[in-house]
């Protein structure tokens, strides 16, 4: 298998608490699964020599947001290589975002909402800081992404989301509709303060005890006690994509990348001689949890 993508975490580090995010339990921090760090230079040089048919990087990790990463720039520093950055926008010095734009860098920024309702999903997250670091990359010439996840307190906003994002220059606008609008928005306090779901307008909250779900997050084995089947996938992997966590450790894809799942990594000099068993006709519990159909 040629690796031609990198799926990178440049950093565990976040400014943002968004309920649905492997770093919380729905908003709520999750300690010990997963050690703040940043990558380092040397550390993706290393990767790099080892991955000569990359030709493209994509900074979005599990557990941080890259420009939490004082060296994003520099990480992002190729001639030769499409480099894309996902960010929530709200963090970052202004001068960086506009290194990123000479660089041809281009910036996907998770923008779930207007300025009333971004921050239920992406909480922590200032909007007078997110359009200042939007409005500077754009300006020195960067290509940006908006990309909305669609909720129930956010759906009737996306015409307007999409206007604004055409008003600012941004060259692409896309809605997803995933697994995480269903969720309570857990504070630190174990106190529910609303609950995120989907556009689904028939969909209510559900009865919720919020001790025995902190109790299965922090426990691997029920995590993956539901029934599942692998339905058709798209995997990453055997497409030619690895992931690396701000460790430097390797994965076959960012879902076995999540700090609290037992999962395959592998240090880089380990790399060639276990990739032949990244298959996905050896799907395992985490690939059907992530990829495949949920039939309960």
């Amino acid at each position: 298998m040629s690796v031609n993508t990198l799926h990178i975490e440049a950093s565990s580090f976040c400014n943002a608490r968004c309920p649905g995010c492997p770093r919380n339990a729905y908003g709520y921090p999750l300690e010990g699964f997963y050690d703040e760090r940043n990558l380092k230079i040397d550390q993706l040089k290393e990767i790099l020599s080892q991955f000569t048919d990359v030709y493209h990087i994509l900074y979005c990790g599990n557990h941080g947001d890259p420009m939490m990463n004082p060296d994003i720039a520099e990480l992002c520093d190729f001639d030769d290589k499409y480099v894309e950055v996902a960010t929530n926008g709200g963090i970052g010095r202004l001068e960086t975002y506009k290194k990123l734009a000479e660089q041809n860098t281009r910036i996907i920024f998770g923008i779930d909402g207007l300025r009333d309702t971004n921050h239920l999903y992406r909480q922590g997250v200032k909007w007078d800081n997110l359009m200042e670091r939007v409005k500077t990359f754009i300006s020195a010439g960067g290509k940006a992404t908006w990309q909305f996840i669609r909720f129930q307190h956010n759906m009737e906003q996306t015409e307007q989301a999409k206007k604004l994002s055409e008003d600012l220059g941004f060259d692409h606008f896309f809605t997803m509709d995933v697994g995480r609008n269903n969720m309570p928005a857990i504070q630190s306090d174990k106190t529910i303060s609303h609950w995120i779901l989907p556009p689904n307008k028939d969909a209510k909250p559900q009865d919720f005890d919020v001790d025995a779900y902190l109790e299965m997050r922090y426990n691997p084995i029920n995590l993956n006690k539901k029934t599942y089947k692998v339905g058709e996938i798209s995997c990453e992997h055997v497409n030619g994509s690895v992931y690396v966590n701000s460790s430097g450790e390797l994965f076959p894809c960012c879902y076995h990348g999540f700090g609290h799942v037992d999962r395959p990594k592998v240090k880089l000099d380990e790399f060639h001689r276990l990739k032949d068993t990244w298959k996905t006709n050896d799907c395992d519990e985490t690939c059907a949890l992530h990829c495949g159909k949920n039939v309960n």
